[in-house]
Formats: structure tokens, C-alpha cells, sequence
């Protein structure tokens, strides 16, 4: 849990699997001893990062890493784990400035003016996957990349997983897949429920029963008529 998340419906498609439980935590204890530990997005990494440090959860990041559990980062959650956060222009802080990152990835991410927006694609292990981006970070990897491998649009090193696209869990196939491995990581076994539902089908299914909820008991035609549109 960031002070200053962003994108926090990132991990609904986790939560919805049959046999996960999500917990949002700022417990060190629960960090170090979770299954696997999703690093969020967040509107201020470095921010962030040092709210982390405040309240000793890099420790625990780390900690968990060197015991080969798996932790996931998304976006500015991947950026933290990075070995140093530029900021030049002061994009998210109100000055320029560089910061340490957990040292985690051979990466060097580089904060420019021009916002990064996109609907990518991709795969994964043979799984389609289907997702968006914004974020200012550049991410560079260092010349000692190490064992780091590409991971859609990130990087992976043992237990240590990386990118700035979000929704991408949200891909059946592709999120299974990523749950067998990390549970292999983290010595659990846990495969996909057979009879278990798409999260995009079970998501509009959601929908669908809050809009009859809506059109059920709220007078849909006067509230129309307090703001001025016709239905």
C-alpha cells in the first residue's frame, strides 16, 4: 500500500482467481512472509520509495528476494526495484534530483517530460496479452545486465519481475501462467481452478448486475432531470 498509488485495480484479477488471496498491507512481516509480494504503480515513485524505507518494507523486499520469493512490480512499482530513479526536470518531485532504487533489476530508470501513453501488445510464455501504459520512466538496462531477461515490456531476474504495463493481468492465460510459476518460486503449488471464470466476462457480469441495481432503485428519470439530460 503507497501513500500515492496509482492503478490499484491492477491486482482485482489476482484476487478474483480461485485459491488467491490479495491482502493490501503495509506490514513489513506480511511482506516478507506473502507468497508474492505486487509492488502497485504510484503517482510519486521516489515518494514512495522513501515511505517504503521509512517504515522498513525495502527491508523486507529484500529480504524475501534473497530467500528466492517472488516479488512482482508494476510501473512505478518495477521502478523502485531499479538500481537508480533519474528525475531531471522534476516530473514527479518538485525538484530535480536522483534517488537509489532497491538495486534489484540492472536497470536506470530516467524520468523525461513527455508522458508515454499505449495500448500494447504482446506475449508471454505463448499467452496473448493485451494491455495499456502511461508513465513518464525510461527504463535502461545497465551494461552488467546479469541473469536479467526480458518480460514483456520489463525485465526478470530469478524471482525479481518487472513492467510499467498495466491490465495485463487481466489476460486469463497469461495471468495463470505467471501464478503457476511464482507459486513454483515461492514453494506453494497452486494451478488454475478449471471451472473458473474470465476475469473480463466476470468484470461486465459485475457491471451488468450494478446497472440493473441502479435502474431497480434509483429513480434514473428525475436524477436526470436534476442535471439537465434527456433520456
Amino acid at each position: 500500500r503507497f501513500p500515492r498509488v496509482s492503478n490499484a485495480a491492477d491486482v482485482d484479477a489476482l484476487a478474483a482467481e480461485p485459491g488467491v488471496d490479495v491482502r493490501v498491507t503495509a506490514d513489513p512481516d506480511v511482506v516478507a512472509s506473502a507468497d508474492l509480494v505486487v509492488l502497485p504503480g504510484s503517482r510519486a515513485t521516489a515518494a514512495d520509495l522513501e515511505w517504503m524505507r521509512s517504515r522498513g518494507l525495502d527491508t523486507a523486499v529484500i529480504s524475501r528476494v534473497g530467500t528466492g520469493r517472488p516479488v512482482l512490480g508494476l510501473c512505478g512499482g518495477y521502478q523502485m526495484r531499479t538500481e537508480s530513479i533519474e528525475d531531471p526536470n522534476g516530473v514527479e518531485s518538485r525538484s530535480a534530483q536522483t534517488v537509489a532504487g532497491l538495486g534489484l533489476l540492472p536497470i536506470q530508470v530516467r524520468f523525461g517530460i513527455d508522458k508515454h501513453l499505449g495500448q500494447p501488445v504482446g506475449t508471454w510464455r505463448g499467452h496473448a496479452v493485451t494491455a495499456y501504459e502511461i508513465h513518464h520512466g525510461v527504463a535502461t538496462r545497465t551494461l552488467d545486465g546479469g541473469e536479467a531477461e526480458p518480460f514483456l515490456d520489463g525485465w526478470r531476474a530469478g524471482p525479481v519481475w518487472g513492467m510499467t504495463w498495466h491490465g495485463a493481468l487481466e489476460n486469463d492465460g497469461f495471468r495463470r501462467a505467471f501464478l503457476t510459476e511464482v507459486a513454483s518460486q515461492a514453494g506453494v503449488r497452486w494451478r488454475a481452478h478449471p471451472g473458473a471464470p474470465g476475469f473480463r466476462a466476470m468484470r461486465e457480469s459485475m457491471l451488468d448486475r450494478l446497472a440493473d441495481a441502479i435502474e431497480d432503485h434509483l429513480d434514473t428519470a428525475a436524477l436526470a432531470g436534476l442535471v439537465g439530460v434527456d433520456l
